[in-house]
């Protein structure tokens, strides 16, 4: 297993730091709706409270969790994630940090896109609006995600498939 990014807890973040904390809280609190344990979910608290300190990290995580909720109950196909800390993006993953970063970039059509792309149709209204609030959330906590033409893990991601043989799952 490679060696986590090792992310830090000053100032303001973007870039692939930021996009690695996001990818990294998805994982592990989607972890806890599949296995049915609190563990992934602290685990994922402890991961943004080390990150960004407790106060940055309460609305950042209550917003990470709504917005995995919905992506738990709506996802095409289901939810697939690549094993923690893994430097590989799935496109499920990818979809999804993108689909924050439109939000927080403020690009409304893509973030429409994207979610169509990713979530089934009745579940639209909730992924966008809580991908909406988590990317309020992150800008709040001084967090930017690169644009989505930016995103490193569109490009190098997209390489590694994901799906069952691939994930946890």
């Amino acid at each position: 297993m490679t060696e986590p990014v090792h992310l830090s807890p000053c100032g303001n973040m973007g870039g692939a730091a930021a996009e690695q904390l996001v990818i990294e809280g998805l994982r592990r609190w989607l972890d806890g709706y599949r296995t049915g344990s609190i563990d992934c979910w602290e685990r994922a608290w402890n991961l943004y409270a080390c990150t960004l300190g407790v106060e940055r990290a309460r609305a950042t995580v209550t917003s990470l969790s709504c917005y995995a909720r919905a992506l738990n109950a709506w996802t095409k196909g289901g939810v697939h994630m690549l094993p923690y800390d893994c430097p590989r993006r799935c496109p499920q993953e990818c979809l999804a940090v993108a689909l924050v970063a439109a939000s927080q970039a403020g690009d409304q059509m893509a973030a429409g896109e994207l979610a169509d792309e990713l979530v089934l149709a009745p579940g639209l209204p909730a992924a966008l609006e809580t991908a909406a609030g988590f990317a309020d959330a992150l800008r709040g906590a001084r967090l930017f995600l690169p644009r989505r033409d930016a995103l490193p893990c569109l490009w190098a991601g997209l390489a590694g498939a994901c799906g069952p043989g691939a994930t946890r799952h």
